[in-house]
């Protein structure tokens, strides 16, 4: 079936004056269960590949996080070492504003759908960071912990789990156009006994066997959202969740 559709593929293209290229494509076979069959593209056979590239992110057939990560720390100490090279003045609030602009958006574009959750993984993207607030000339010796709340950053892990929380945010409240029921289970299909978790309507994580479907978004935001206070996640709009949220890490920061 799918040599079929890859075969339409082809006609309709050549039915339009266009052409596939072979060799810009590649098949991945995901499961373990997989008979790994060849496929063609008129004719030519499509290399197999176990990772590639797709919309900014590095896919790997086990769904893996490691090689995206390693790929993209990669070249964000890439990026680093140029901007070390290229300036002499580097005080924390210049330097902070050129980290932000050229190295962070690599560490962050598309987290959602490739958020680690595998320790090695977090603590290579954080030593990027950690690298870069070691070249800020003006924060003495100050901890790597001391510099984040001198500076008022947050770690990578830290900014990744607030990313998923606004975005469990607008799916919730509608600001995403597709039905939150499709995504997340609620309390309140599972009873309607008034205890707590079924007050303030919380979310239920799926059971799963997989470690790729345990960290998959709609699992893995279930427990931070509902350990949430009831006015942050009854926020007005956007900002005021960012602004609700952002308070209550702060809090719960000072107090650890």
């Amino acid at each position: 079936m799918l040599q079929r559709g890859l075969d339409n593929l082809v006609q309709w293209c050549n039915d339009w004056g266009m052409m596939l290229h072979p060799a810009k494509c590649v098949v991945m076979h995901f499961g373990t269960k997989n008979p790994h069959h060849d496929y063609y593209i008129a004719g030519s056979k499509i290399n197999s590949e176990d990772v590639t590239h797709d919309l900014g992110v590095h896919v790997s057939v086990n769904c893996e996080t490691s090689s995206h990560v390693e790929k993209i720390a990669k070249k964000a100490h890439g990026v680093l070492s140029q901007i070390h090279r290229a300036t002499v003045v580097r005080d924390s609030q210049t330097f902070v504003r050129m980290y932000s602009t050229f190295v962070r958006p690599i560490l962050e574009s598309s987290a959602p759908a490739w958020n680690p959750h595998l320790r090695g993984d977090i603590v290579e993207l954080e030593k990027v960071q950690k690298r870069a607030f070691r070249m800020i000339s003006d924060m003495g010796n100050l901890s790597y912990e001391g510099k984040l709340k001198k500076l008022n950053v947050q770690s990578l892990e830290s900014r990744r789990t607030r990313g998923d929380m606004i975005d469990t945010y607008k799916y919730l409240n509608g600001f995403y156009d597709i039905d939150p029921n499709r995504l997340f289970t609620f309390v309140r299909d599972r009873h309607n006994k008034d205890t707590r978790s079924y007050s303030h309507n919380c979310l239920v994580p799926e059971k799963t066997n997989l470690n790729i479907r345990k960290y998959f978004y709609t699992n893995r935001i279930t427990s931070t959202w509902n350990s949430l206070p009831s006015d942050v996640k009854a926020a007005t709009s956007v900002n005021n969740f960012k602004n609700l949220y952002d308070d209550y890490t702060e809090i719960c920061s000072n107090l650890d």
